[in-house]
C-alpha cells in the first residue's frame, strides 16, 4: 500500500504538540526547567536575613540577659558577686526583677539588646533596667507560703503577711541575694522583724515567733532589772540576744516607759512601790538632786551600777 500523504497543516500541528509535550516535562515556571532555580535567590536572601537577625539581635539579647553580663559594670559587680554565692544563683536577673508575663519579659529582652550595644561604647553607664522584685515574681517560685522556717525554730505565717496584711515580700526579705547581713549570712536579721514586732504594731513576745525559746524564769523575777548586770557574762545570753551587736546598749540608751513627762514629780511615789533606780543609775546621779543617796526602799545588799 502506498504511503498516505498527510497535509502540511496536519504535520505542523503534530510538530507543535510534540514540542509542547517536551516543554511540559520541564518546569513551566523557570526558563531552563529547574524548579529550584527560581527559588534559590529567595532562599539565599532569607538565610542572610535570618543569620543577620541571629547575629545582631538574638545573640546580643541572649548574652545581655545572662547575669554575668552585668559583672562588666564596676557599680554592679559588687551585687553580682554576692548573688553568685547565694541560693538564688539559679535564678536569672529577670526572674526576680522583671514582672512575670509575656509583655514584660519580651520588653526586657528587647531593651537588653540595646543595652548590649551601648555597653560596647559606654562601659561606665550602668543600665537602669531592674525594678524592685514584686510579690508576683517571688511567688512564681516560692508558691508554698510556708508557716515555719526551714529549721522549724520560727513561726512565719507568710500567708497572713502577704494575703491579709498585703505586705510586699521585700519589706522583710533583705540580705538574701545581693548582700549579706552583719554576720555575713544570707538571712534577714531579727532587727528587721522588730520594725513591726515592737509591741504596738505587732506582738513582741518571744513565743509569738520563736518555737524553741521563751522568757527565762529569772527574767520574770521582781529584781531582775537590778541584778541582771551580774549575769552579763552568762554564755547563754547570746542564744537570745546576739541578734544585735550591743544588746545592753539597746535598752540602756532608751528612756524607760515609766519615765513620763512628769517623772521628776512622781518618781518618789514609784520608788515607794518598787525601787529600781540602781538598775541604770549610779549613786552620784541621785546625789545631784537629793544631796545624798535616798534610803527609801534601798536594798544595801545590791551592787550599784558600775
Amino acid at each position: 500500500m502506498a504511503d498516505v500523504q498527510r497535509p502540511e497543516t496536519e504535520e505542523a500541528t503534530l510538530t507543535e504538540e510534540t514540542t509542547s509535550r517536551k516543554r511540559s516535562q520541564k518546569s513551566p515556571d523557570t526558563p531552563g526547567g529547574s524548579g529550584m532555580s527560581r527559588w534559590r535567590p529567595r532562599l539565599v536572601l532569607g538565610a542572610i536575613v535570618v543569620g543577620t537577625v541571629l547575629l545582631l539581635v538574638v545573640l546580643p539579647g541572649y548574652l545581655a540577659s545572662k547575669p554575668a553580663f552585668f559583672d562588666r559594670y564596676p557599680g554592679l559587680s559588687s551585687q553580682y558577686e554576692p548573688w553568685s554565692a547565694s541560693t538564688h544563683v539559679q535564678a536569672s536577673c529577670q526572674d526576680c526583677h522583671v514582672p512575670p508575663g509575656v509583655i514584660s519579659q519580651v520588653g526586657y529582652g528587647a531593651r537588653m539588646v540595646g543595652e548590649f550595644y551601648v555597653s560596647l561604647v559606654w562601659r561606665s553607664r550602668e543600665p537602669s533596667v531592674f525594678e524592685t522584685p514584686t510579690n508576683a515574681a517571688c511567688l512564681s517560685c516560692h508558691d508554698d507560703l510556708r508557716s515555719v522556717s526551714p529549721e522549724g525554730d520560727l513561726r512565719i505565717p507568710h500567708r497572713a503577711h502577704v494575703t491579709i496584711l498585703e505586705m510586699e515580700c521585700v519589706e522583710c526579705h533583705n540580705f538574701l541575694v545581693h548582700e549579706t547581713n552583719p554576720k555575713g549570712e544570707y538571712l534577714p536579721p531579727m532587727s528587721g522583724c522588730l520594725r513591726c514586732h515592737d509591741g504596738d504594731i505587732a506582738k513582741d513576745t518571744c513565743t509569738a515567733c520563736h518555737t524553741e525559746k521563751s522568757v527565762p524564769d529569772g527574767h520574770l523575777a521582781d529584781d531582775w532589772t537590778v541584778v541582771h548586770a551580774s549575769k552579763a557574762d552568762d554564755p547563754e545570753c547570746v542564744d537570745c540576744h546576739a541578734w544585735t551587736e550591743n544588746w545592753c546598749a539597746d535598752c540602756h540608751t532608751r528612756r524607760p516607759a515609766s519615765h513620763v513627762d512628769d517623772w521628776r514629780a512622781v518618781h518618789g511615789d514609784r520608788v515607794e512601790e518598787h525601787r529600781g533606780c540602781e538598775a541604770c543609775h549610779e549613786g552620784p546621779f541621785c546625789v545631784r538632786c537629793h544631796g545624798e543617796v535616798p534610803q527609801l526602799n534601798l536594798d544595801p545588799t545590791l551592787e550599784l551600777v558600775q
